[in-house]
């Protein structure tokens, strides 16, 4: 396997997912509008997305690399983390993130890429 594959592989595990994730973030901007959902409910439901999308980026390497699936899907949800945690740092005036939700987010980002990896 070349190296070329992995990481063409890796860019198109992380494009769908980030198009799972901007379809379900879509869904749930209609549900907070029309059912008014709460803060807390949001919250919930964002963490939800994060772990699904990088599962299905999960899947989506492990389907593609044969080999250590769940290597691959802990990459991938790493890669997804960082690339949340850039953008916010970027959009963000202060760049003041919460380290605790931070490492959460980065933890359940690994795990579910790990999960996607192993179920593929």
């Amino acid at each position: 396997m070349s190296r070329g594959y992995g990481l063409a592989s890796g860019l198109k595990a992380l494009i769908i997912s980030y198009i799972v994730t901007g379809i379900a973030l879509f869904g749930l901007a209609f549900a907070m509008y029309k059912l008014g959902l709460n803060e807390k409910t949001v919250e919930f439901a964002i963490t939800f997305i994060y772990i699904f999308a990088s599962a299905v980026g999960g899947l989506v390497m492990g389907k593609q690399m044969k080999q250590r699936k769940f290597l691959w899907g802990c990459l991938i949800g790493l890669c997804y983390a960082l690339i949340i945690f850039g953008a916010s740092l970027v959009t963000s005036k202060g760049g003041n993130i919460i380290a605790t939700d931070g490492l959460s987010t980065l933890l359940l980002c690994i795990g579910g890429g790990t999960l996607g990896g192993m179920i593929s």
